[in-house]
């Protein structure tokens, strides 16, 4: 005792002091962590050692003390520093004292353990929303083991059974970088569990600290749709958009405020938005002049049925590459109204050209559909003898190229099927498909875009690019899967209710002609449509016949005409 005595005042100005310099003091205890442990191991040892060198030089003056003190005084400095610590971060995150919430959701995470151990560790140190409560890993090696004691359950055959047994109220799915397959058997194996299904960013946001809680969201269709990873020739494309003149019509629409978005991008000289929509062209000009205020845009009211407004704004303006978004494409409506899509689709597809031809313009790129193969319906054949004219005028000038690019359906544009079902599932059900065996081609509008820019710089005129989109979905299974991402089970709590092919509407999409042959190009991602086509001199004639049609509103002697132009054009049976 009377050592102690003597000695104490030595060993807490030696303690002491080593716990200042390493901060030990200032740190929050209910956010301690395995750095912190580092830090109280250091202070520990260091004050053990220089302890043990002042006892050799003071033994003589405070007395001797056996070195068996000084480990066991280490042991228990390190024991009750660091345990006190880790007991207030461990009571914090197990009970949840300091939140109060009662919101907060028991979650389940899926994922390998490197993809799950920092958002495990990010719930456990903020609280609030979410608690881990199970962790699925797809190596069934990690079974039994745990990461921040929250237990590893199993593979991803244990999905439902782990969301009964530990009273799982949401899956976050902690896997950015999974194939779309393994997503889809996720979902397989929780249609009986009823839970929501959410998503976090990718690991490199989680680790470079842009990842935030509020981040995580739910899955969405896109995300189990099985297309190829999207890349272009980022550098190529913007050397051919940089400070360029650029003209988008149809810019308010799906395709074209988006590719309005990415060539913004690029920095062109400038940006010239035509549409006929004033409210989404506005609403797209102000979005675009905040994310990119040094860029030059003009935003215009026009017509592409204006043939004089649009040689006048052509002239004005001496655009070098046109983007023509401007379309109907909404099958049934336009098989009711066939007039209108030859009207706007065709002739006004060549007041553009004419217009282009008559300044110069070096690029003109058209925005094609798949629907413009082998087509069944009035829209479609509109679209397809665009394509042709459009081809036929290339060669006509000695500085205007000529672009097709042809892809499907774009998931969440302008009445599109996704947004439909949407819709139709807040509403309670049931979900509406034409057919069970109806499929289509899927892509984002974002990824459908990229490509087009990529086609766009890789085109020497006279081209018709084919952009890949993966395999083919059917319809009955993205309904199928909307209604599981809510958490609920098809035909039972949501029903889908078939109502026949509409008029015009194929069972399956084609992406090449009859004749057309498909050959690659240096883009694994766009291929090549080969096809004869005629003269721009034949052409002129056969769209004066329709120029004719349509002023005499003659639906029925318009698709005759198709017919006649179109080998395969078969038409529905009114």
């Amino acid at each position: 005792m009377a050592i102690m005595i003597r000695t104490m005042p030595v060993v807490l100005v030696v303690q002491v002091g080593f716990f200042l310099y390493h901060d030990l003091f200032r740190g929050l205890w209910r956010y301690v962590s395995f750095a912190d442990l580092q830090n109280i191991l250091r202070a520990s040892l260091m004050s053990m050692l220089t302890l043990v060198v002042l006892d050799f030089f003071l033994s003589p003056y405070l007395g001797y003390t056996p070195r068996s003190i000084f480990a066991l005084n280490c042991m228990l400095l390190v024991f009750l520093s660091g345990g006190a610590r880790f007991a207030a971060r461990h009571f914090r995150e197990r009970y949840r004292l300091s939140d109060g919430s009662s919101n907060t959701k028991r979650v389940m995470l899926v994922g390998p353990v490197m993809e799950t151990e920092p958002i495990i560790r990010e719930m456990l140190a903020h609280g609030g929303e979410y608690l881990p409560v199970a962790v699925i890993d797809p190596n069934i090696k990690m079974r039994g083991y745990r990461v921040y004691d929250v237990p590893i359950v199993g593979g991803i055959p244990q999905i439902a059974r782990a969301v009964e047994k530990s009273m799982v109220q949401e899956i976050i799915f902690a896997w950015p970088d999974a194939p779309e397959d393994q997503l889809s058997d996720i979902i397989e194996e929780c249609k009986r569990s009823q839970v929501r299904f959410k998503k976090i960013p990718s690991l490199s946001e989680v680790i470079g600290g842009r990842f935030r809680m509020a981040d995580v969201r739910d899955i969405e269709l896109e995300d189990l749709l099985p297309r190829p990873p999207i890349y272009i020739e980022r550098d190529q494309v913007r050397d051919f958009i940089h400070q360029r003149s650029v003209l988008i019509t149809g810019a308010g629409g799906s395709i074209g405020s988006e590719l309005c978005r990415q060539l913004a991008q690029f920095q062109p000289k400038l940006l010239l938005m035509v549409e006929r929509n004033e409210n989404s062209l506005y609403e797209t000009e102000l979005a675009l002049k905040r994310r990119y205020p040094d860029t030059a845009i003009e935003a215009l009211i026009a017509s592409i049925n204006d043939a004089p407004g649009l040689n006048l704004l052509l002239q004005k303006y001496q655009p070098e590459i046109i983007f023509h978004a401007a379309a109907y494409k909404h099958v049934p409506l336009m098989e009711r109204c066939p007039i209108e899509a030859a009207y706007n689709n065709i002739l006004g597809t060549r007041n553009l050209v004419n217009a282009a031809l008559k300044t110069g313009t070096e690029y003109f790129v058209m925005i094609s559909t798949d629907k413009a193969v082998n087509p069944t319906s009035a829209m479609g054949a509109s679209k397809h003898l665009a394509e042709q004219y459009v081809r036929a005028c290339n060669g006509n000038s000695d500085t205007t190229k000529f672009i097709i690019t042809r892809f499907g359906n774009v998931l969440g544009s302008a009445g599109s099927v996704i947004p439909i079902f949407k819709t139709q599932l807040a509403q309670g059900g049931p979900l509406y498909v034409t057919h069970p065996e109806i499929e289509r081609f899927f892509m984002t509008i974002p990824e459908a875009v990229q490509l087009v820019l990529q086609a766009a710089y890789m085109g020497k005129g006279g081209d018709i690019f084919v952009l890949k989109m993966g395999r083919p979905v059917k319809i009955r299974e993205l309904a199928e899967k909307l209604i599981l991402l809510a958490g609920k089970t098809p035909g039972k709590d949501i029903a889908i209710k078939y109502t026949g092919l509409r008029e015009g509407e194929k069972m399956y999409e084609e992406l090449f002609n009859e004749g057309e042959l498909s050959q690659p190009s240096h883009h694994p991602l766009i291929d090549y449509a080969i096809g004869s086509v005629e003269s721009k001199d034949v052409w002129e004639r056969h769209l004066d016949d329709i120029q004719c049609i349509v002023r005499r509103g003659d639906a029925e002697n318009l698709i005759d005409k198709f017919k006649i132009l179109i080998k395969n054009y078969s038409p529905p049976q009114h």
